[in-house]
């Protein structure tokens, strides 16, 4: 996999995506609504995309940053 982004740890972001949705997965099969109490794992991903889109967009204000 080729990435915009030289040594930007593409393969370690996907493995960890990766892991996030199989965690989800696990808990659908469980019969969990995952949308309904989600867990820590859930909501970090969520934060890292706005996170990314915001570096990657240009955007003024980063969220969760301390600036």
């Amino acid at each position: 996999m080729t990435c915009k982004f030289d040594g930007c740890g593409c393969p370690q972001v996907l493995g960890e995506d990766l892991r996030l949705v199989e965690g989800q997965q696990n808990r659908m099969q469980r019969g969990s609504n995952v949308w309904n109490l989600p867990v820590a794992y859930d909501k970090l991903g969520v934060r890292y995309r706005q996170w990314r889109k915001a570096i990657e967009t240009g955007e003024e204000q980063i969220p969760f940053t301390r600036d």
